[in-house]
């Protein structure tokens, strides 16, 4: 699907196709921070949003660390037009930070104070009460989603239904991290629905890491660590996609790596591109932490030392250090593989052996994704080009040592074996002409996003589900749940399309769903996954495709979860049934 559609679709009509509610039906607003509203603003920062430029070194995102169990940070939502017209966003710390990494460790309280100092926007549109924030939205109101933390979506928190901030207001977010979040690499980005697309691609995203993996992989600990934050943004030529061969073709979007343009260009037979660059010591282990935070853009990652393909041993997909958060203790157990798939909103940490003085090309690689007969280009195509020499430009930190709780490694214990009180069937799904995108319940009828509609699931805290997730259409859609991780079962049905390595078995919050034949006699492909609703959260929260044109579009639903009996609900919603019937109004 067209990413740009969703883009073209809000320029015509800004925020019509937004929302005329920002709450659920029945449900009432816990007021958790009200004076976190009344903070003080944080003034523009001179410069915009600054950008390198093709070709350039990539340097490790500046980092911001919690002491003392908090971390509080104040940021400037801006954004400025870059000489190619593209339209940049981005968050900025008073000092100049741009799109800090936020560290915490498990147990940490986290405080971000935003003031949105973009233009005011067009086409504003009343929300029905109660809010959080503002009262009402247009197209350039903001909010933050904290991806993959398993914190609590109220007022004040990790939470996108209700929460609005306008050209000129100011709001406080204070996150409390649980004492068992796994340690890893997590991010933060705008999630407000029907321009999340344009401003996650615009670039106002960061990573944010839970300290203390080396618990579990004490081998880390040292290593030189690399932060590499891969985002996508509009063609810096507006060059069109070919007619069909995506593996040497133009790609939708280009890439960036760490604000580095990776930009694509033609000749006359050929699609060329300029890959940022990397200088490393030859021979060392690096730990290599790698967020796909772009919009739309499905990536394949793989180093490449003189045409073969280097081993990667994995330590965590999604935040999640693999193989030692079940409770069992002890320390995780690596997986070897010499690529890695990665959707938009994935993230996953490696272990890696940087090239010797012999090898004459070292590259990271993205390889061609075939998204289906609907699905956008994602071609080949080099990302960092590794220079080896002892004399690097910059060194990078090691990892440090941070103690974690010693409740860290069990917020997945027992889930393989915990009884499953419901079995659902969800899919992905959309009209013919790719104007309305579903994510459905099997049995409702498919409608997209309104936020004013009751939640299309309802379930209670202390509870395990298993979901089976089906692609209904033919191009690839990428699963991800808001406040949870779950447990994947199996890969379903995925036919040509080959199986993503090292995902069966893990704990993640996002993945991928190839596209379906469009053949009659194939099965849809799916995934099966058990959903762990044990931990603290309660309340509303969102479920939805992270290709975010298609979130724009509709492709998002609402799960309640109600608090367990006898327990005090940490968001206050009054319940009304699961949501069966036609759109009202989008």
């Amino acid at each position: 699907m067209n990413g740009l559609i969703a883009i073209k679709a809000l320029a015509a009509s800004a925020c019509v196709v937004l929302l005329s509610s920002l709450l659920p039906h029945g449900s009432t607003l816990a007021q958790t921070a009200p004076a976190a509203i009344r903070s003080a603003a944080i003034a523009p920062i001179p410069g915009g949003c600054p950008r390198f430029a093709q070709g350039a070194h990539v340097v490790t995102p500046p980092a911001l660390y919690s002491e003392n169990g908090t971390l509080a940070v104040s940021f400037s939502y801006q954004q400025t037009v870059d000489d190619k017209g593209r339209t940049l966003y981005c968050f900025m710390a008073p000092d100049g930070m741009q799109n800090p990494t936020l560290h915490v460790l498990p147990g940490d309280k986290l405080t971000v104070v935003v003031t949105n100092n973009t233009p005011q926007g067009i086409k504003p549109m009343a929300l029905d009460p109660p809010n959080c924030g503002a009262k009402f939205m247009n197209s350039t109101s903001v909010n933050l989603h904290y991806h993959g933390t398993n914190t609590a979506p109220v007022c004040g928190g990790d939470e996108v239904i209700k929460t609005i901030i306008n050209s000129g207001e100011t709001f406080t977010y204070t996150l409390d991290f649980p004492t068992d979040e796994p340690p890893g690499m997590y991010w933060y980005h705008p999630h407000v629905h029907g321009i999340s697309e344009p401003v996650v691609m615009g670039g106002a995203t960061g990573a944010l890491i839970v300290d203390g993996i080396e618990r579990f992989f004490p081998a880390v600990q040292g290593l030189p660590q690399q932060v590499l934050v891969l985002r996508d943004q509009r063609q810096l030529n507006n060059l069109k996609e070919g007619p069909g061969n995506c593996g040497v073709d133009v790609p939708f979007h280009d890439v960036t790596v760490n604000n580095v343009p990776v930009n694509s260009y033609t000749d006359k037979n050929n699609v060329f591109f300029v890959a940022a660059k990397m200088q490393v010591p030859p021979g060392q282990a690096q730990f290599w932490r790698v967020a796909n935070i772009s919009a739309d853009s499905i990536l394949d990652l793989s180093l490449v030392y003189d045409n073969v393909p280097q081993t990667l041993n994995l330590i965590a997909i999604d935040g999640v250090p693999i193989n030692s958060q079940d409770g069992t203790g002890g320390t995780g157990q690596s997986i070897a593989v010499n690529h890695f798939r990665l959707p938009p909103a994935s993230r996953v940490e490696f272990v890696a052996n940087m090239p010797g003085v012999g090898v004459q090309k070292a590259t990271l690689m993205t390889a061609n994704i075939n998204t289906g007969a609907d699905g956008d280009c994602n071609p080949t195509r080099p990302l960092i080009t590794l220079d080896v020499g002892a004399n690097t430009e910059a060194k990078l930190a090691s990892l440090p040592a941070r103690p974690i709780s010693e409740t860290a490694g069990k917020r997945f214990a027992g889930l393989k074996q915990a009884p499953v009180v419901a079995q659902r069937n969800l899919y992905f799904s959309e009209n013919a002409n790719q104007t309305e995108f579903y994510m459905t319940v099997d049995g409702q009828v498919p409608h997209v996003f309104n936020p004013d509609q009751p939640p299309s699931i309802t379930t209670t805290q202390g509870t395990v589900e298993q979901w089976s997730v089906e692609n209904r259409s033919t191009e690839n859609h990428v699963f991800h749940i808001h406040q949870i991780h779950f447990y994947v079962q199996g890969q379903n049905n995925f036919g040509k399309e080959p199986q993503a390595p090292g995902i069966v078995g893990q704990y993640l919050d996002t993945i991928e769903v190839p596209a379906w034949s469009g053949n009659a006699q194939d099965p849809y492909p799916s995934v099966s996954l058990l959903m762990d609703f044990r931990g603290e959260v309660v309340g509303d929260f969102v479920f939805h495709c992270h290709l975010l044109g298609h979130e724009d579009l509709g492709m998002m639903s609402i799960i309640r979860v109600l608090p367990a009996s006898g327990k005090v609900a940490q968001a206050s919603v009054s319940v009304a049934g699961e949501g069966v019937g036609h759109h009202k109004g989008h």
